[in-house]
């Protein structure tokens, strides 16, 4: 009887430390490159978000967090006239690119946080659910936290195709012989959240 009051009041200690930060919507964006194989012209604009959450212990330790990615947010930020913004934005959320009509959402979940050698950067491992393809990827976030607030900072580099966007994908057998249209598989990506205390 002992040690089931003190495993009670260990899991209801445990529970109650775990402080939940939400993801300020309006303070948080996504910002993607899209480049062509051939030549420095591309495309680069920003995402939005749905919702977010990350949990921390009491010793300011996270200890999970995910994040839920509006893909019919896309926008296009280099291109000046407008018919032409709208164009890029409408060819990237049909099937070719991302299919927001099927897949509206994309769902990052975190799998686990390590320190890494630089103070406040931490190398993050999660799960990227998008058009209901899952992959893991890895990379390191620059972490500022205080009592209220979590910021964080990352930049990583996607390969489109893990996710079946193939649209004018650079294949091996293109090295000898780019064309013009073909558009790179890397698509860089920089992060850049808040949370605050819920």
């Amino acid at each position: 009887m002992k040690k089931l009051l003190i495993l009670t009041l260990f899991l209801h200690f445990s529970a109650f430390s775990q402080e939940k930060m939400g993801l300020s919507l309006k303070e948080s964006t996504i910002f993607w490159k899209g480049n062509y194989a051939v030549g420095s012209n591309g495309h680069e604009g920003t995402l939005q978000f749905v919702s977010g959450m990350l949990t921390r212990s009491a010793n300011g330790k996270i200890t999970s967090g995910s994040f839920v990615i509006d893909m019919n947010s896309i926008k296009n930020t280099d291109e000046e006239d407008e018919k032409g913004r709208k164009n890029i934005e409408e060819h990237l959320k049909s099937n070719d690119f991302f299919d927001v009509k099927k897949f509206p959402t994309a769902t990052f979940t975190i799998v686990k946080m390590e320190p890494a050698t630089l103070p406040n950067k931490y190398a993050v491992t999660g799960d990227l659910l998008m058009k209901g393809i899952s992959n893991r990827i890895v990379f390191t976030a620059l972490i500022n936290q205080n009592k209220e607030a979590i910021s964080v900072k990352a930049d990583h580099t996607l390969i489109r195709t893990l996710w079946g966007i193939t649209y004018k994908s650079q294949g091996a057998f293109d090295f000898g012989n780019l064309k013009n249209d073909l558009i790179t598989n890397a698509v860089p990506i920089k992060l850049e959240l808040l949370f605050r205390k819920k």
